[in-house]
This record gives C-alpha cells, structure tokens and sequence, in this order.
C-alpha cells in the first residue's frame, strides 16, 4: 500500500477514535445531566446511544449519597460473666481481596442470621476459647449521621446517639 494511501487511513481512524471518544463523553455527561430544555433536546440525540450501552443513570451518578451504613460486632460472654466486645473488619487490611470477601460474609450474617448465626457463633466461641466463652451475641450495629459540627463539638462516631446495636442472634458455646 502506498504510503499517502496509508497515511490518509491513519488519520482517518484517528478522527474517528477521536469522534467516537467526544461523543460518548457528550453522552456520558448529557445521560445523568439534571432537566432542562437543553438537556431534553441534547438527550432526544442520544437516547438510542444511552438506551443501547445502559448509560441512563441519574443525576446522583455523579455525586452519590452514601449512607452511614451498618457493621457488624458481636460480644463474647466468658465464665466470670465479662463481656468482651469485637468489630471483625476492624482488623481487616483493605488493601487484601480477602477484606471483601470477609466484609460479604458479615453482610450475610446480618441479613441471614437465621441461616449463618448458629455457625459463625460457633465458630467465634471456637476463636476464643482462650476466653472460655459461654455465648456469643451476634450485632448489627447501625451508624447514624454524623456530621462535622459533631466532631467539633468534640463528640465521636462511636459515641452512643451515633450508632444503634441490634441483637441477631445470642449463640450458646458448645460444651458449655
């Protein structure tokens, strides 16, 4: 192939690339885009380009809410009585793949405790024999909003007001 010929093509490929990447920036930013006139009739262009890729987010898109959300805890009860209380992702490494996947099995304690309580009590009365454990609460503890008037008002998230324990399941250690 000669080398005009070649050359053209390159450059014909590269305005289309570039066509192709302004367009779905277009449409990327005109999908979640708030209601107006412009938006309405920008959007009428796109649609079929929005509706094919799955681009019709909303306007929180890109600004999410994100709640304070739930953790889950449980409390260890020895012989003596003492109660002993744990947050397992406390001790979690984000950075590991691992910390997903054991933040998923708490998420699946907390919603199925009927299904998953019984095991993992067990299985924590098992990780703390050395404290010789009676029973296991398992907990649900929901985070209120916490804002930054709170801290300067010198109080913590962890404070009671900002979070709410729900009991799931109280497992009886076995043997005991």
């Amino acid at each position: 192939m000669p080398q005009a010929i070649r050359s053209g093509l390159q450059r014909l490929t590269y305005v289309a690339m570039s066509l192709l990447v302004a367009w779905h920036t277009f449409a990327m930013v005109i999908g979640p885009a708030p209601e107006s006139r412009i938006t309405e009739a920008a959007r009428d262009l796109a649609q079929p380009y929005l509706t094919f890729f799955g681009l019709q987010n909303p306007w929180e898109f890109f600004a999410p809410f994100v709640g304070p959300g739930y953790h889950f805890s449980y409390v260890i009860e020895d012989k003596a009585g003492d109660k002993h209380s744990f947050t397992p992702a406390d001790r979690l490494n984000n950075l590991y793949p691992t910390s997903i996947w054991m933040k998923d099995r708490y998420t699946r304690i907390m919603t199925e405790p009927e299904a998953y309580g019984d095991a993992a009590g067990a299985a924590l009365c098992l990780e703390h024999a050395s404290l010789n454990p009676v029973s296991v609460t398992l907990l649900e503890i929901e985070h209120k909003d916490f804002g930054p008037g709170d801290l300067l008002d010198g109080k913590l998230p962890s404070d009671a007001g900002f979070s709410v324990a729900k009991t799931l399941r109280t497992v009886t250690c076995p043997g005991r």
